[in-house]
């Protein structure tokens, strides 16, 4: 199976949650896919998941235009020629509770 997708970074645009990630330079990789944890809830079993994109993404970012101004969570998987999904990569999070904390440590791509 494919390995974790690397890199992946949300900026926020309002109600919008823009993606990017570093993609893979393997010849078995067919796209990716990208989905989102819905609860602004940190921890604890019931959260929501949502794949965003059905069939994989060809290219090496997405965009959720219905993200809202709530706390949500994206992660980008890998799918090979078989179809099969890789590992997850590390969270990339949108409305991050207390970002306020984390704004002198980011920039506008953050994770």
């Amino acid at each position: 199976i494919p390995p974790a997708v690397e890199d992946v970074f949300a900026k926020e645009s309002g109600t919008t949650c823009e993606l990017k990630w570093r993609g893979m330079a393997r010849d078995y990789i067919s796209g990716y896919r990208v989905y989102r944890m819905e609860s602004p809830r940190v921890n604890g079993p019931g959260q929501k998941v949502t794949r965003l994109t059905p069939e994989p993404v060809d290219g090496f970012m997405c965009t959720d235009r219905a993200a809202t101004a709530d706390t949500k969570r994206y992660w980008v998987v890998a799918v090979d020629k078989l179809g099969q999904e890789g590992i997850p990569s590390a969270p990339a999070w949108h409305q991050r509770q207390f970002r306020t904390f984390y704004r002198p440590f980011v920039g506008e791509w953050h994770q």
